[in-house]
Order: C-alpha cells, then structure tokens, then sequence
C-alpha cells in the first residue's frame, strides 16, 4: 500500500467539540455533536487538502490494527465506513464518542474532523484531531433543521500556526481486508514522528508497522550495496558513501531517502538510487531513524581493491587524509597523508588470500 498523499481528495467533512475530560469536574463535560456535514467551498476545500497532504508526508506513518490486544473499536468502525456498511455521519458520532473516553484528563479540548475522502481515487477516511490554543468559540449553525458548524470558522482554524493539529489518521479500502488487520497512517505533528500513546493506541487501537532500527539498518545496507554495484566512478562512490554514513550519523530523528538523493546525489544518480532502494523494500519516504544496529559500522570507511588491498580510514579524516587520482586504464591511485605509528601482520578468518592475478594490480600510494 502506497502513501501518495499528492493525491488526497476531500470531499465531505465533519466536525465535533470534544471537551476535555476531567473526572474531578463535578458535572461531566458533553460532547457538541453535529448532526450534517459542513458545506465545503472549493477555495476552503483546496486548503484543507494542501495542509493535510502536507502533514501526512512529514510526519505519516504506516499503521496497522492491534489484534492481540485489542484495545479499541475504531478499526470496526473504519472498516464499517470503508465497506459502505454506515454513512459517514453516523461513524463521525461513534468516533467522537470513543475520543472522549479514550483521552486522559492532561488532554486538552478540541475538534474532531472526519471526513469522507479519496486517496489515488480510492475511498478514504481521514481522521484528525485539532487542538485549538486560547479556548474554542465555535458556534453551532442549522441546515436544514440539523446542527453543524460554520466551515469558514473551521477553515481560519485550520489554516493558522497558532493551532495545534495535529494528530491524524488515514485510512484507505486498500488497506481494509475483510480477513485481517485494517493499515493505515496516522500521525503526530507535536511529536515529530512519534504518537502519542493514547492516539495511536488507545484510540486508533493501533501500532506502528515499521520498526525503525530494521528501517534504518536495511536503508544502510541496500544504500550501501547501490554504491558497490552502481557507481562506477571511484571518487563519487567514496562522496556517495560519506553522505550515507554522515547522514546516519547525524542527529537528526528521521531519515527521508528522497531529500537524501536530492540533496547528495548526481541528478541522473537519483532515481536509480530510490528505485534500487525500492526493489529492496526500503521506503523512499520519511521514516524515523534509530542507528542501534548499524552504530559499529558508521565510523570507519573501507577502499578495497581488485588485488586484495583495502584501506580502512576513519571517517572523519577521509577528505583531509586521502586523495584518489583516477587513471584511464581504470585503475587508481590512492594517496594517504599522515604519519605511520605502527605496522603489523593482519589476519581476517572471514576472507581468503586474494588470488594471484597477471593484471596490473591498482597503486596505492602512500606519502607522509
């Protein structure tokens, strides 16, 4: 199942005021209901779009029901939307009703928005919850005899960076087997890549799909593996190999392969890189990036040859300390600079003396 929040489509929505619970209150907090959906201007409608399509490729993540423990109803009632078992009103209510009781006491009020949508023309249902700083003052409207609220109110809400959106779900009917668990994305913009427990949890009665130590490690290795098998220029190999591992190491919490090739690949290397990165089950979208396992192999740079010779350089002195000269018969010269220390005998019992070749064998130079 293929995230292409590009491709998001809303075409109803509706909203609920859920309070915050509070069980110390000594009258219990109602939730303000609608009873219609909002009525959508294309103009309002082209902004909710763009602002959730945004939120969902930042921070989205695959989601997939919890059966062991099943914690909560609201995969049924998605199933139940997306099988066109209920109207979208009616499933609205129920969601509205399971928040409220789901939320701790420390959970502020807020909005809830359901809303009847279309991913890559499919049938969809987007879920969000909206956290509005300085109170609510949404007043309630009649459309024909029914209760709803003024999407326009909404819209301003949506569209401001005072207010808190955002924690979101989505879920499309490709992601609805009738034998199995339902998946999803759903995400957090105050955590940045990770949910809130309740959300996630206790709510959507969900949990992450993805572990990001086996992400991490498997955007390593087959990142790795392209520049072994795929770049043929010995100078760009050792670039595109850096910025792997500095990317790796540095500290940010998620890891995009896109921006990545964006950022540090050839133009023409890029959708080789994300393609081959595909057809090893790496996503080529944001994830979040824990290094635990790979950690031991960030720190040191390899160059080996065709005759068995390898060089084997931290990191960090790679560019002061090595300079490659390539020649046109196709071999190298691998200059080191720096002061010898030490020289020993070396044994690897995972690997054989290189065989004998009658080929030119690359040079490496070395100069201190």
């Amino acid at each position: 199942m293929s995230g292409e929040f590009a491709q998001l489509v809303v075409d109803e929505a509706i909203f609920h005021l859920v309070p915050q619970r509070k069980r110390s209150d000594p009258v219990p907090a109602q939730l303000k209901l609608s009873e219609a959906v909002c009525q959508l201007g294309e103009d309002v409608r082209g902004k909710i779009q763009a602002n959730f399509r945004g939120v969902l490729t930042k921070h989205g993540r695959p989601v997939v029901e919890e059966l062991e423990v099943k914690k909560s109803t609201v995969p049924d009632r998605i199933y139940e939307y997306l099988a066109q078992q209920r109207e979208l009103v009616d499933v609205s209510v129920d969601l509205a009703e399971l928040l409220f009781e789901s939320q701790k006491g420390r959970s502020p009020a807020g909005l809830l928005l359901v809303a009847a949508a279309r991913l890559a023309g499919k049938r969809a249902l987007l879920i969000v919850k909206l956290e509005q700083e300085g109170g609510l003052r949404a007043e309630d409207v009649l459309v024909e005899g029914k209760r709803t609220f003024d999407m326009s109110y909404f819209a301003d809400l949506l569209m401001t960076e005072h207010n808190k959106i955002y924690k979101a779900a989505l879920f499309c009917v490709d992601g609805v087997p009738e034998d199995g668990p339902i998946e999803g994305w759903a995400a957090d913009k105050q955590l940045a890549g990770k949910m809130a427990q309740f959300w996630l949890q206790a709510f959507l009665g969900c949990r992450q799909k993805e572990d990001p130590k086996r992400l991490t490690q498997e955007f390593h290795e087959a990142a790795v593996d392209w520049v072994d098998k795929r770049v043929d220029d010995p100078e760009k190999s050792v670039d595109y190999l850096m910025a792997v591992l500095v990317e790796l190491r540095s500290n940010t919490a998620t890891l995009d392969p896109t921006a990545f090739a964006a950022d540090h690949l050839d133009l023409h290397d890029q959708d080789n890189f994300l393609t081959y990165l595909a057809s090893k089950d790496v996503p080529t979208t944001v994830f979040d990036k824990d290094i635990e396992r790979v950690a031991p192999r960030l720190s040191e740079l390899q160059i080996g040859f065709a005759s068995g010779i390898s060089i084997v350089a931290p990191v960090r002195r790679v560019r002061e300390d090595i300079k490659i000269d390539e020649h046109p018969d196709g071999t190298s010269t691998v200059t080191v600079r720096g002061k010898i220390t030490s020289t020993r005998s070396h044994y690897s019992a995972r690997k054989p003396d290189a065989p004998q070749t009658d080929g030119q064998a690359p040079r490496a130079d070395s100069t201190g």
